[in-house]
């Protein structure tokens, strides 16, 4: 069982903290050079990968997670190794407050038989850590990569009215889900947060 002190916790959240500050920098260079992008080049249509019409914030939030989350993997692997998750997959039944971690390859299973209404209302933080069994939750951590305004303090994503959590925020259903005390958004610039 991996213990969670103060310290360490602080270690970790000041790692991803500078994760996040990495990531926008790498994606904003290779893609504006020194200068912030527009609001307009922000909300500006593109194609993805996959040939659907996104904004440019999107496209860019998509590059500054992956980079986000390959930094975190290496500095948590130093700081607390076999007691973190990446994008984790967790189901919660709100009819009996039940949450069940699903392993990747799970996951994988699901995806590949096309049975993607079996993972409809599932919550994938981006950093986990735990005890070294991820259905035992100790901290949660969101990256949040605002486009244009990197002043202003990212809030909880809200669910749409069609999603299973509607009426909720991603804060408030990891909260509930996983059983932590305050999930925290972690933005470049502005650190670690509520």
């Amino acid at each position: 069982m991996k213990i969670l002190d103060a310290a360490l916790k602080q270690q970790v959240q000041e790692a991803l903290e500078e994760c996040a500050d990495e990531a926008r920098t790498e994606v904003i260079l290779a893609n504006f050079g020194t200068r912030r992008p527009t609001p307009q080049e922000c909300n500006e249509q593109i194609r993805d990968a996959q040939g659907r019409t996104i904004t440019r914030a999107m496209k860019l939030g998509d590059e500054m997670h992956r980079v986000a989350l390959q930094c975190a993997e290496e500095k948590l692997n130093e700081l607390r190794p076999g007691g973190f998750s990446l994008e984790p997959t967790y189901l919660y039944d709100l009819d009996s407050g039940k949450t069940t971690w699903l392993s990747p390859a799970e996951v994988a299973r699901i995806r590949q038989r096309g049975s993607l209404g079996e993972l409809k209302g599932s919550l994938v933080p981006d950093v986990v850590l735990h005890t070294g069994d991820p259905a035992q939750v100790q901290a949660v951590y969101d990256f949040k990569f605002p486009c244009a305004d990197v002043t202003k303090r990212s809030r909880w994503r809200d669910y749409p009215s069609e999603h299973p959590y509607s009426g909720s925020n991603q804060g408030v259903m990891y909260r509930q889900a996983l059983k932590v005390g305050d999930p925290m958004i972690v933005q470049p610039w502005l650190g670690a947060g509520l």
